[in-house]
């Protein structure tokens, strides 16, 4: 039989690195690391649940999440992100939760013409309200994202110290 080589990357050697050790488990490390990004980035997106929902792959906020995406929408819409005449609750939990779909699993619920068609506005209001939406929530999660890998580092970095 003959012998086989056995490849090695240095993952074997150093471990897990930052951004795979935060979409892991939760650990005290990583609690420790959102508090202080908190500390410093407050922008009124539930930014943890988020994180926990579409990288780490956490079911456990997905209700919570709908019912913000919502509320969200409604306030959003209503303060002007869609003209006052096209706007309707229903359009505000439709594009919702579209919108946050698409940042969990990267595709749409179904095409935005037939969302659009069923609430009875022209497509591209739809897709316009609903896109607004998701870039908004993407940037909110990009900028806590880069946050957390700083901060987790730093964490670690104390831990390190203290131990």
């Amino acid at each position: 039989m003959e012998a086989r080589e056995v490849s090695k990357g240095d993952w074997d050697v150093r471990g897990k690195d930052y951004e795979t050790a935060l979409a892991g488990p939760v650990t005290e490390s990583i609690i420790d690391a959102d508090r202080v990004v908190r500390c410093e980035y407050r922008n009124g997106f539930p930014n943890w649940m988020l994180y926990r929902t579409v990288i780490a792959g956490d079911g456990l906020f997905v209700t919570r999440l709908r019912l913000w995406a919502v509320a969200f929408a409604v306030v959003y819409g209503m303060g002007g992100g869609v003209r006052r005449e096209a706007y309707s609750d229903e359009l505000a939990a439709v594009a919702a939760w579209d919108a946050l779909f698409i940042l969990m699993h990267g595709r749409e619920v179904q095409p935005y013409t037939v969302s659009a068609a069923q609430l009875g506005v022209h497509e591209s209001t739809y897709k316009r309200f609903r896109n607004r939406l998701y870039l908004r929530m993407r940037a909110s999660l990009d900028e806590y994202w880069i946050q957390m890998v700083v901060a987790y580092r730093h964490v670690l970095k104390a831990e390190r110290k203290v131990s």
